[in-house]
């Protein structure tokens, strides 16, 4: 049986914005808001964002953001293209546990890579490699679960958990072999058909609620104010 889920297609954001969409969606849910969601959405201008428990070197030329899951440093250009998944663990939306959400969900990237002639699967290290180290440059370090192609990683993700409701934020990067052949709109495409039906899920599309959107400018405000004092 399809699961109804709620699609928002944004277009290019500021990074700030975009992360505080996510991270507001997430608190929404947990005040028992929308249906599970599937975000998809573009950059205003190239940047790296960082695992909330980074450290934040901002001196540099490149323009940093804390992202509010964890993991390592992403690179976000013209090359990316960036969605996230937040949904409440007792919807039945996902399989619960960590593991079993990373499995499900890539399994449906797997599946999209597929539609667009990519043959893709997933990073399954040895058991004594399983212990990984502190975060660093996400997709030069690969983690069980995440999506190989040719022996390079090319999708991962990011994960929250907070009041029972999960955030899971990922990038997949494709080269310019792919963007030069592919339209974002056929990428798109091929991504929410991979997901729907791996997942079970039907997308309605959607926007952000206008509690969203305030909140998502409230923890904006209160980043600024952090940095600044």
């Amino acid at each position: 049986m399809e699961k109804l889920w709620r699609l928002i297609l944004d277009g290019a954001q500021d990074p700030c914005l975009n992360m505080a969409i996510d991270e507001a969606i997430m608190l929404c849910q947990a005040e028992g808001g929308a249906a599970p969601t599937l975000r998809i959405y573009r950059w205003l201008y190239p940047c790296v964002t960082t695992g909330r428990f980074q450290y934040l070197d901002s001196s540099g030329m490149r323009d940093i953001i804390r992202r509010p899951t964890g993991g390592g440093e992403v690179t976000h250009n013209e090359f990316s293209f960036t969605y996230s998944v937040i949904y409440r663990e007792d919807s039945g939306a996902i399989p619960r546990g960590l593991l079993n959400s990373y499995r499900e969900i890539h399994s449906g990237v797997i599946e999209a890579l597929k539609e667009l002639g990519i043959k893709a699967d997933f990073y399954l290290p040895e058991p004594e490699k399983r212990s990984a180290g502190g975060p660093s440059e996400c997709f030069s370090s690969p983690v069980e679960f995440d999506v190989m192609c040719g022996g390079k990683k090319i999708a991962g993700a990011a994960q929250r958990r907070k009041s029972g409701v999960v955030l899971h934020q990922g990038e997949v990067s494709l080269g310019l072999d792919v963007w030069s052949r592919r339209s974002y709109n056929d990428v798109l495409i091929a991504f929410t058909d991979g997901l729907s039906r791996h997942l079970k899920a039907k997308f309605l599309k959607g926007q952000i609620s206008d509690r969203e959107r305030r909140l998502a400018e409230e923890l904006i405000t209160e980043d600024i104010e952090e940095v600044n004092r």
